[in-house]
């Protein structure tokens, strides 16, 4: 067995060595995205939206259930299996630490990716040379390096991995059903089958609405069905496998949370017409059409010049992924978060319509060939990149991250100077409530029932990236949130069309403590204000 080690790392060197330099980058990346704080410790952030999970993560763990606020249920994750796999790492580590661990996983979720998009490009290559003679029939390495490159470059799914979201681990689990679905059409054995099942139910695990991509998968296989009954009975019990996970899912939500969607699609959906949504939608998702276009187009060419149903099956995971962005109108972050985990697909078809484009000029060989391929899959990713760059070569800190450097201060600063009967008050819900052990309000209601359940502003007040209404962050009540519940601290005063800072200087102090500066409602019981020195002006 160790030389077959052996004969595998010296026959794929190449990928090791490049799998090397992304995750010497990676650290880099992940130490960069860290901060020490004025208590003198390093703290590790995820994105804001993932340290919401690791919240309900930490409370699992310390038994208190798989909520926000202990004695709260409400889902207000979209990600289930990710959060899990944070509760392992929040069970054995400190907070820091569990966070850090998360972000490792990130640098797994990337590289399986790359290596099972290769496997899929092997196959999708095998596929396009079928029909040739077998003296014609040549596989170069090169090609298959280049994608590998590609994909561990491009800098959404890098970012989106790294920081916590689920959006590795769910190109990671596609990428894996869509190989067992493509083994299982090749040599038709039952085993693949179910791992594409397992994969796919994983994935629904991930994000329900992977549920999409699971049914174009088991729509590829239907061709299986004229192999006889069999095969059909089969298809059925795969399809049975899958639902165990969506049906097992929901009994869960219902019995658990007493809902049978979870509270973050009635905030984001219920209430935003469907013309409205596709407005937003559609103005959301431009620049990406833009930044991609020349991947797109050559790809969407090479799928539509030399038609093959295994292109059909990957170009259209990847515009599922664009049909459904557009469908559920837009994103609060235009780092491409719903197309990421399909953009190794869209890849794939790239950089085989390239290769096998220049293949087809025969003064263009070797070398020289090589070159031109470089240029165009390079020409690609730095359009894909381009607005990315600063980040990727690690100029500037990553998305957002400034503001969870600020929020670590705020929840070192409250946890401090307020008492364990304190509450919090945000519009942030990651960060500050994760690394402050303190109830929280969440003013955009990801965990709030009520205010999920509100109208959503369509003022254009909670607009941006090309949409008139954010989902996720048009659903608000300042005078429930704030003025009814009174939170002992409270982030900012102001959101949308209500603006409550006038109000709030009757009400609450600004005070700076350390770097954070904080709004403490006045005469507070649960504030220690022998501990403030400096008072702020408003």
């Amino acid at each position: 067995m160790l030389e077959n080690i052996r004969a595998y790392l010296k026959q794929n060197w190449v990928l090791w060595l490049l799998s090397m330099l992304f995750v010497g980058w990676a650290l880099a990346f992940i130490y960069h995205s860290s901060y020490v704080a004025t208590d003198g410790r390093r703290y590790f952030n995820l994105f804001d939206d993932a340290m919401i999970s690791m919240r309900y993560a930490w409370n699992f763990s310390r038994g208190n259930g798989l909520v926000w606020n202990a004695g709260q249920r409400v889902e207000g994750y979209t990600n289930l299996l990710m959060t899990l796999v944070m509760s392992i790492a929040t069970l054995f580590l400190e907070k820091r630490y569990a966070v850090l661990a998360v972000q490792l996983t990130g640098i797994f979720f990337m590289l399986g990716t790359a290596f099972i998009s290769l496997k899929i490009f092997e196959t999708l290559k095998v596929s396009q040379l079928e029909h040739l003679p077998s003296d014609q029939k040549t596989f170069r390495a090169f090609p298959r390096h280049l994608l590998f490159v590609v994909i561990l470059l491009y800098y959404p799914l890098n970012f989106w991995s790294l920081m916590g979201m689920e959006t590795g681990m769910l190109s990671f689990l596609l990428s894996a059903g869509v190989l067992c679905s493509l083994l299982y059409i090749k040599n038709l054995e039952t085993k693949y089958l179910w791992l594409m099942s397992v994969c796919f139910g994983l994935a629904f695990l991930t994000r329900n609405d992977s549920l999409l991509f699971a049914v174009l998968a088991f729509l590829y296989l239907t061709p299986t069905f004229k192999l006889g009954t069999k095969h059909f009975h089969l298809f059925l019990l795969a399809g049975g496998l899958f639902s165990l996970f969506v049906i097992g899912q929901t009994v869960f939500r219902y019995t658990y949370y007493g809902e049978i969607v979870p509270n973050t699609y009635t905030l984001k959906l219920v209430g935003m017409a469907l013309d409205e949504r596709f407005r937003n939608g559609w103005g959301f998702i431009q620049p990406f059409l833009r930044e991609t276009g020349f991947v797109i187009v050559i790809a969407a060419g090479g799928v539509l010049f030399r038609i093959s149903k295994l292109k059909v099956y990957l170009f259209g995971l990847f515009l599922i992924s664009v049909i459904y962005q557009i469908y559920v109108g837009g994103d609060a972050w235009n780092y491409w978060r719903v197309m990421a985990p399909t953009m190794p697909f869209l890849f794939i078809i790239f950089v085989l319509v390239c290769s096998e484009g220049l293949d087809r000029i025969p003064a263009v060989t070797g070398l020289a060939g090589n070159i031109l391929l470089v240029a165009l899959s390079f020409t690609g990713l730095a359009m894909t990149n381009s607005r990315f760059m600063r980040e990727f070569l690690l100029l500037d800190l990553p998305y957002q991250n400034n503001y969870a450097q600020a929020h670590v201060e705020a929840a070192i600063a409250i946890n401090e100077l307020t008492d364990e009967n304190a509450t919090i008050g945000v519009f942030w819900a990651g960060t500050l409530p994760y690394y402050a052990d303190r109830v929280a309000i969440d003013f955009l209601g990801k965990s709030d029932k009520y205010i999920a359940g509100l109208s959503p502003d369509i003022s254009g007040q909670s607009a941006g990236f090309g949409m008139n209404s954010m989902p996720g962050h048009n659903k608000y009540d300042l005078a429930y949130s704030i003025q009814t519940l009174l939170p002992t601290y409270v982030e900012e005063f102001d959101w949308g069309t209500q603006k409550l800072s006038r109000w709030a200087e009757d009400y609450y102090v600004r005070v700076k403590y350390n770097d954070a500066k904080l709004y403490l409602l006045k005469g507070s019981p649960y504030v220690n204000w022998d501990k403030v020195k400096v008072i702020l002006e408003w």
